[in-house]
């Protein structure tokens, strides 16, 4: 991969809070800077061989223009540094690792009961920007 290339961001297809969490990064990616790759795809499946199967599911994943590999709470300062509106806040998630990695863990585990409080509607236009994303983007990132 290239040093300017997109960050490849991975996310559980099947769970509609993690649908909606990435949607909700592609509303602040002005800049393309974003690939979502669902972890479940061919795609994901190979992108993430270095990732044991198991381990796959549990957290997001985000892999750089250099070929580094983040998961979970990891990712968020990487994420944040490629997007201009939250380009401020990465030097701080950085510095904040632990704290940053406990509440993504907390949120990970309990993400199925989370995702009960994010509606039908916001489900489905998450769905949509993902979709179009998909459309615009998907096989670029291969």
């Amino acid at each position: 991969m290239q040093p300017d290339a997109p960050l490849l961001v991975f996310y559980d297809e099947e769970c509609g809070y993690c649908r909606w969490s990435v949607a909700q990064l592609l509303r602040f990616d002005r800049d393309d800077s974003l690939r979502l790759i669902s972890i479940q795809s061919a795609q994901g499946e190979r992108l993430l061989a270095a990732v044991p199967p198991q381990l796959r599911l549990a957290s997001a994943h985000l892999i750089d223009g250099d070929g580094r590999l983040y998961s979970g709470g990891d990712a968020a300062a990487p994420i944040a540094a490629a997007l201009p509106s939250l380009a401020r806040t990465a030097p701080l998630l950085g510095r904040l690792s632990r704290p940053v990695n406990a509440s993504y863990n907390l949120i990970a585990a309990n993400r199925v009961r989370i995702g009960r409080l994010v509606g039908s509607s916001s489900r489905e236009r998450a769905d949509r920007a993902i979709a179009a994303h998909q459309a615009a983007f998907g096989s670029e990132a291969q």
